[in-house]
């Protein structure tokens, strides 16, 4: 399924698809979000089952999709909407009464190692020649500054966007300043730090007769550097880490949440909390 940036920001990338909603191989233009479907799930659950209660996972998958292929502003864009989500779940289950009775989640299964140590001034970048010269467009400590990712409505927002359900969602996907970011293991690429309006980033590709042997997309990002990647060549993207992921919880049993522990636990203590658990 077509990531929010796509489907709500460059949406001329959803034209003439296969995956059109009527099947017809038409424009992808009129396709539910997270937010939709998981709000529209809420309803029927809690229509077919408000006696018994009910179990809901809503992932957003893409997140991970987009941060193997180094995608960091569609990864950005997907992970605005599950906040929007949790946000609008939380205001629906309040409207329904439920919210006190519910346990509310929110996790990731993994990590990429993904860090964000500076900026990066993409005009000065544009304008040099050489790799060396490129990368002075970075900025680290005092040398970094703001980032002009800024929330449509507010304060700083010099767009013409309402405020409204684009407030959750940068004014701007394509500012001069941007960030200076990356995962811990990457394969060889280009980088821009640069939004990619055409479609979604294919950092590396296949250019050899020998299966799996992956050389920089000089496409991918024509304006950037070369960075020399960290994986064996047979890795065309990024890789998962073993960082720690964070585990927010509201509601009942959300003290069992806190803590350090392994992924395994949050199934145990769900279980726990619906009173599915035995003793040994």
């Amino acid at each position: 399924m077509p990531v929010w940036l796509d489907r709500n920001v460059y949406q001329q990338n959803l034209l003439g698809r296969r995956n059109s909603p009527d099947g017809s191989g038409g424009n992808a233009t009129d396709l539910p979000g997270l937010k939709e479907m998981t709000l529209k799930a809420i309803d029927i659950l809690t229509a077919r089952h408000s006696e018994e209660g009910f179990f809901l996972m809503s992932e957003a998958a893409s997140i991970d999709k987009q941060m193997h292929t180094l995608d960091y502003d569609r990864a950005l864009a997907d992970l605005l909407e599950l906040d929007d989500t949790v946000k609008a779940s939380i205001a629906k289950l309040t409207q329904l009464g439920n919210l006190k009775e519910t346990l509310v989640l929110v996790t990731a299964d993994h990590g990429h190692g993904f860090d964000v140590a500076g900026s990066v001034d993409t005009e000065y970048l544009n304008a040099q020649e050489t790799d060396r010269e490129k990368r002075g467009a970075i900025g680290t400590y005092a040398e970094s500054g703001l980032s002009q990712y800024v929330i449509a409505g507010s304060p700083n927002d010099t767009s013409n966007l309402e405020d409204g359900e684009d407030g959750a969602f940068p004014a701007n996907w394509d500012p001069r300043y941007t960030l200076f970011s990356a995962v811990g293991a990457n394969p060889d690429h280009r980088e821009n730090y640069q939004v990619h309006k055409t479609g979604p980033r294919l950092p590396a590709i296949n250019t050899s007769v020998e299966e799996d042997n992956y050389i920089v997309n000089y496409k991918d990002a024509v304006t950037g550097f070369l960075l020399n990647g960290s994986l064996p060549v047979s890795n065309a993207q990024g890789v998962h880490s073993l960082q720690d992921v964070p585990v927010f919880a509201q509601g009942p049993c959300q003290e069992m949440f806190g803590g350090v522990y392994n992924n395994i636990d949050i199934f145990f203590n769900m279980a726990a909390c619906l009173g599915l658990g035995r003793s040994r």
